[in-house]
């Protein structure tokens, strides 16, 4: 049978006890500052997107986490440009970043991956943009930009745009008509 010593068993207890004297501390610290709420941002939002020069506006779906990633969802497929040499442009969902930049205002960049009619890989969309959410909370709007790039990474197309978008909140449920039997 192996014997621990004295010493051994005293620095134990005094390493312990340091150890938890730090992390009572830091608990104590943290109760005194409780941390900030969330960027009036987080959420998700219906944002109606304005290329500068296009004819047609496009509706997207935002939503912004507490930890910083963005999803955005805009429709998932697209006419190719005129003289392509494919049809459609299938896109998913765009993943990325946002910051805050002032107590309502963020910035963010998101990539989305294309592909063409037959799955062949296209290249990324990047978009930059930053927006100010509304005094309300329920309204955001600003500036965007964007870089088509091709599987290679070469840019071949640049734009700018404007978005405007509201918060979707929870709504209740409708009420069943007068007579709907109950499950």
């Amino acid at each position: 049978m192996r014997r621990i010593t004295v010493p051994f068993v005293l620095a134990t207890v005094v390493l312990l006890g340091l150890a938890a004297a730090v992390g009572d501390r830091g608990s104590r610290a943290q109760d005194a500052k409780p941390a900030p709420g969330p960027h009036p941002v987080v959420g998700s939002w219906f944002v109606t997107l304005a290329v500068t020069g296009a004819m047609d506006q496009e509706a997207a779906l935002d939503t912004f986490a507490a930890d910083g990633t963005l999803l955005i969802s805009v429709k998932p497929v697209s006419p190719a440009p005129p003289g392509a040499p494919f049809r459609q442009i299938f896109t998913g969902p765009m993943h990325g970043s946002w910051t805050a930049v002032l107590a309502d205002q963020v910035a963010f960049t998101v990539v989305r991956l294309q592909a063409d009619e037959n799955g062949t890989y296209l290249g990324t969309v990047t978009v930059r943009a930053t927006l100010d959410v509304g005094d309300d909370g329920r309204r955001l709007s600003g500036a965007f930009d964007y870089e088509v790039a091709d599987p290679a990474g070469h840019i071949v197309a640049t734009g700018t745009g404007t978005a405007e978008g509201t918060r979707i909140a929870v709504e209740p449920m409708a009420t069943p008509a007068a007579g709907t039997p109950a499950a």
